[in-house]
């Protein structure tokens, strides 16, 4: 099933990192292994030169599925999330990823919002899937089970 998950987002200077982390953190149930979750701070730099940072949380085997059915849960309860997602499906799946953003903002109050833009909490699923020729087909219905039923 599960094999890993990214959870990134990017904190620009006029933001509080640790207000971009809790946003992150939303995405994680407090039953997850703390020392099983890596997070990383990347220092760069913006497309005006503006300092950035890019927060990675990644989380793997046991913990990601824990995280996995913490924000399939997160997703269900707007039903706004589960119509977006059910129409555009196929274009958030490529190989054994999947991927989703949610708004960054809401979810620094506590609340589940999948959106297309860029103040956004990225969210890259990785499957074990281990026919070559059918990765895609797999994880769609493998989200279409766990999202849509």
């Amino acid at each position: 099933m599960i094999n890993y998950i990214k959870l990134s987002a990017i904190c620009h200077a006029t933001e509080d990192e640790e207000k971009v982390l809790e946003a992150i953190s939303f995405f994680i149930p407090e039953n997850v292994d703390e020392e099983k979750v890596e997070v990383e701070v990347v220092e760069t730099e913006g497309h005006f030169r503006n300092p950035i940072k890019i927060i990675s949380v990644n989380v793997k085997d046991k913990e990601a599925k824990k995280v996995f059915k913490h924000i399939v849960n997160l997703i269900k309860s707007n039903p706004k999330n589960l119509e977006k997602l059910k129409k555009d499906l196929d274009l958030r799946i490529e190989d054994n990823k999947f991927f989703v953003r949610f708004d960054k903002q809401k979810a620094y109050l506590k609340e589940c919002k999948v959106m297309d833009g860029d103040d956004i909490v990225r969210v890259v699923f990785n499957f074990k899937i281990f026919s070559p020729k059918e990765k895609e087909k797999k994880v769609k219905e493998l989200l279409e089970k766990e999202l849509f039923s």
